[in-house]
């Protein structure tokens, strides 16, 4: 028992160092060596880039507002905490190291990966016998199937953990898709323990009081991972120009593509009226 107690003592506050050592690194930045001067950056911004590259440059350029779509996004995550047990950090990871199966919402990730500081927040955590297990990340959207920056997010967040000393050896991530109007369903936070009970296999549609969401298990590849990230950062480095999207749709609902010198929907407008 006394060794159990001076192992979790001793992970315990090996990871708060880590932590605390980052955000002390990170505040005594006065300005960022990345492109906009960017001090750090965040796993939305990055799994952005996989969306369209250019609106994210062009976003910090022009700036941009926020949208429905974004606000609704934050009471989404406020409903998700509703029920969730407010802890201080060190309480929380003292249950995580005890070995006690742990669900914590909202985690906040920070890590270090080539001399750049990488900070996100997970949906949901699964934390079993002292390791996380399972990440749980919730998308609003009227398409029924995740796209790849919503892979990048998540896998991302996985990341994190490992640059952050967890043991990711196990983990997978779940990718639980919903149309907009269940934003709001209260019975969106049974999703993870619905979800832990169909590990290992393809669970079902969870129903909602105003739907239903489509729910995608996967395995977390750090070597494709990587890649992604070291891809995106050399963006932020200088090594490339951003990258625009192909896909037309993109640019028809984006805030910029009537400045955007890429934007397919402008091309297509001209095109029509040319002919």
């Amino acid at each position: 028992m006394f060794k159990k107690r001076r192992k979790v003592e001793q992970s315990l506050k090996a990871t708060l160092e880590r932590f605390d050592s980052l955000v002390k690194e990170l505040a005594a930045i006065e300005e960022g060596t990345l492109r906009f001067k960017s001090r750090l950056l965040s796993v939305s911004e990055i799994a952005a880039q996989y969306y369209c590259e250019k609106k994210v440059e062009l976003s910090h350029i022009r700036g941009e507002e926020e949208t429905p779509e974004m606000r609704e996004g934050k009471v989404a995550h406020e409903l998700l905490l509703k029920d969730a047990v407010k802890a201080e950090r060190e309480e929380i990871l003292r249950r995580i190291f005890s070995g006690k199966p742990t669900l914590v919402r909202e985690m906040p990730l920070l890590g270090k990966y080539n001399n750049v500081i990488i900070a996100g927040v997970a949906d949901a955590l699964l934390f079993y016998q002292g390791s996380p297990i399972l990440l749980v990340e919730h998308k609003f959207t009227g398409k029924p199937i995740p796209f790849r920056d919503h892979h990048v997010q998540a896998s991302l967040y996985c990341h994190l953990l490992d640059l952050m000393g967890w043991d990711v050896s196990q983990m997978k991530y779940a990718l639980v898709i919903a149309r907009p109007e269940c934003r709001n369903d209260k019975k969106l936070i049974d999703i993870p323990r619905y979800i832990v009970r169909h590990l290992g296999e393809d669970p079902p549609r969870f129903k909602l009081e105003a739907g239903s969401a489509n729910i995608y298990i996967n395995n977390y590849d750090s070597r494709k991972t990587v890649a992604d990230l070291d891809w995106a950062l050399n963006f932020w480095i200088g090594k490339r120009p951003a990258v625009p999207t192909r896909k037309s749709g993109k640019c028809v609902v984006c805030s910029h593509n009537g400045v955007c010198e890429f934007s397919l929907s402008k091309r297509s407008i001209e095109t029509r009226l040319a002919a």
